[in-house]
């Protein structure tokens, strides 16, 4: 391991610190001539692996209270995984075509590549050496294939330079290359999933495959990442330990659990605006409580994924800035997946994960393996009393009457009481725990963890910001969407302004729009004028980034990027379009 950089410096966190992940933070693992693969961040680590499967108490909650170690290994013996799923890593990777067919394709991996159709490929490869070859073949043969290998890839280079050279669409001219070429991509993996992946490729690879150098290192920065939960999710040895699991009550009744943790030196990129919401509890709905656990990532971090396609590309914090705009803008999803956030909330069922889990992107825990369901429960403001709405069917409409409301709210008190009285009476009859929880109802409280990338956030927050949707649920979204804001704002301004506050319009209206006369058809589509206002106008710069002057000596003008985007809609509903 070489070249040991820190391009974000040293930052104090409220996060879980991997010292293992530290260590190895951007350093190079050199695979054969011109491959590399480097961690580049992480989320999570044993400890909030504990914390997770525990709802936050730790093994503390427990008589017995054992090892973090015992306790690791007994969740994934009893194949309790989506604790796991709190640790994320994320490697910069060079490798040839040819292993990135594997790496890139993996279902359970967010992938954003270098493109050959935006910038010029790579000028390095891999050819096996002649001494890698003879483990394969006789000493002769090998060096003939060496040669024919070596002569192969040079002669393609050479055509696709000329191609290049003639300036042919690059998406065509990649074309002749061969596999043996190496590409550049960020992958992003949670744990379990990283254990999956390595054990699936152990099983098909032989050890003298290229491929396997790069799982293998892989593997190696994932066991110093989170040492204990990578040997527990990879161990085929049953490590069950006896128990004896706490009532509901205990785990949901209380507060949200403070970090397990102390603050600590991390080598990560840093939200300090989001830093001091770590941990800190909002509350909602009564008992409701919300707070932000850990992340990974911030807006450069789209930037930075999505150059790894266009090549070096631009770098200043603005040009990041209209970078990450344009790419949730034209919903390039990839590179929307490099950040992480996670969060812990006590919610009514009805709430989460009843609503709030049917964005099954999001991944979510609530206590050991199952939902605990606490003795508290949700009675509504009187003002939120309302009738059923008998156009919407399946919202509120009008205002309860003043005497309907005080039978509503009698009623629902009653029923959350009686469920009480009754789990009392089962578990002074020796009911185990899950019996008395069959009489609590969805208005009760439970905790979840949730963590999701910044694309599935924004699917989430879309979803559920929406007015149509329920007013409680609509209130889980405003902390998750506050918390989106403070991780990364430019993200979540442009989720907010092209996809929240957007309009999507559908081949009939369109057509309507364009048949009704709705716009003026004489519209000057060129003319600047017509797009002020708004920012769509802009300064054009030369190659360099210097501002252009006219004759005048006044700024030459352009439509940015999004005003031509907006332009082609124009032409579009004209009918003017291709």
């Amino acid at each position: 391991m070489t070249d040991g950089k820190n391009p974000f410096g040293v930052n104090k966190t409220k996060r879980y610190v991997s010292d293992g992940a530290e260590k190895r933070l951007f350093d190079y693992y050199h695979i054969y001539n011109s491959g590399f693969l480097s961690l580049v961040d992480y989320m999570g680590g044993d400890a909030t692996v504990e914390r997770v499967a525990t709802a936050g108490h730790g093994t503390r909650i427990f008589p017995e209270k054992p090892s973090t170690d015992d306790f690791i290994n007994h969740i994934s013996s009893k194949k309790i995984i989506e604790p796991f799923k709190s640790v994320q890593l994320k490697f910069q990777i060079q490798a040839p075509i040819e292993t990135a067919l594997t790496l890139v394709y993996e279902p359970s991996a967010s992938v954003n590549e270098y493109s050959g159709r935006y910038s010029v490929m790579l000028d390095t490869s891999y050819t096996p050496s002649v001494a890698e070859l003879q483990k394969k073949m006789n000493g002769e043969t090998a060096r003939e294939v060496q040669y024919l290998l070596a002569k192969n890839r040079r002669d393609a280079v050479d055509n696709y330079k000329e191609l290049i050279g003639i300036d042919m669409a690059r998406e065509l001219a990649r074309s002749g290359l061969g596999i043996d070429n190496d590409t550049r991509f960020y992958w992003k993996m949670d744990l379990p999933s990283l254990a999956k992946f390595v054990e699936t490729q152990r099983a098909k690879l032989d050890l003298s495959s290229h491929v396997r150098d790069y799982v293998e290192a892989i593997a190696e920065i994932a066991s110093y990442v989170a040492p204990i939960s990578w040997e527990a999710l990879l161990s085929n040895k049953k490590k069950n330990i006896k128990l004896p699991l706490p009532t509901d009550d205990e785990v949901v009744d209380g507060h949200l659990n403070p970090s397990s943790w102390s603050p600590e030196n991390t080598r990560r990129p840093t939200v300090h605006g989001l830093e001091e919401h770590l941990f800190k509890i909002k509350t909602f709905l009564n008992y409701g409580e919300f707070q932000v656990v850990d992340y990974m990532g911030e807006d450069s971090s789209f930037a930075q994924a999505a150059r790894t396609s266009y090549g070096e590309g631009t770098k200043t914090l603005q040009d990041d800035q209209h970078l990450v705009r344009s790419l949730i803008r034209d919903l390039h999803t990839s590179p929307i997946e490099m950040c992480e956030l996670a969060m812990e909330s006590k919610s009514p069922i009805f709430v989460d994960p009843r609503q709030a889990g049917r964005h099954r992107t999001l991944d979510n825990h609530g206590f050991m393996g199952y939902m605990p369901i606490g003795s508290q429960f949700y009675i509504p403001p009187e003002e939120e009393l309302k009738y059923q709405d008998r156009k919407n069917r399946q919202g509120r409409g009008k205002e309860m009457d003043p005497e309907d409301k005080i039978t509503a709210i009698q009623l629902l008190k009653d029923t959350f009481n009686e469920s009480l009285e009754t789990a009392k009476a089962l578990r002074e009859l020796g009911a185990p725990e899950d019996v008395v929880r069959r009489t609590k109802g969805v208005g009760n409280y439970t905790i979840r963890w949730r963590t999701g990338d910044s694309h599935n956030i924004g699917h989430f927050l879309m979803l559920r910001l929406d007015p149509h949707a329920q007013k409680e649920i609509r209130s889980l979204a405003q902390l998750v969407d506050e918390a989106h804001k403070l991780h990364t704002p430019t993200a979540n301004e442009a989720l907010h302004t092209y996809i929240i506050n957007g309009m999507r319009l559908s081949e009939k209206e369109i057509k309507l729009i364009r048949d009704k006369g709705y716009m003026n058809q004489e519209m000057d589509l060129d003319k600047l004028d017509n797009y002020t206002g708004v920012g769509f106008v802009i300064k054009k710069k030369d190659d360099e980034g210097k501002i252009m002057f006219d004759d005048n000596d006044e700024p030459v003008k352009e439509l940015s990027r999004e005003g031509n985007a907006f332009k082609g809609k124009l032409e579009k509903l004209l009918g003017r379009g291709k």
